[in-house]
């Protein structure tokens, strides 16, 4: 797991550094794929089934996913709301 934040961090300070000299559309880009895999990525280590996909259908499309059990949504779900109100800080 230490690889995993390591390289998180590592591709946000990189991320930092350089969003300045960005097009605003890639600097939205990249923001959504990071909320969409550290949504997914942080919840399926608590043992959430949902695929990346079903994450982003989820979170961007606003599409309900079925046959998954209503905890595993509120907890992408919950996820999403807690980072935003980090990153609001």
């Amino acid at each position: 797991m230490n690889t995993l934040l390591e390289k998180i961090e590592k591709d946000m300070h990189i991320f930092w550094n350089i969003q300045d000299k960005l097009d605003p559309l890639h600097v939205e880009n990249y923001q959504e794929v990071f909320r969409i895999d550290f949504a997914h990525h942080s919840t399926v280590l608590e043992g959430n089934t949902l695929s990346l996909i079903q994450t982003k259908l989820l979170l961007s499309d606003n599409i309900p996913i079925k046959g998954k059990e209503l905890r595993e949504i509120y907890e992408i779900v919950n996820h999403e709301k807690a980072f935003s109100y980090v990153i609001r800080r």
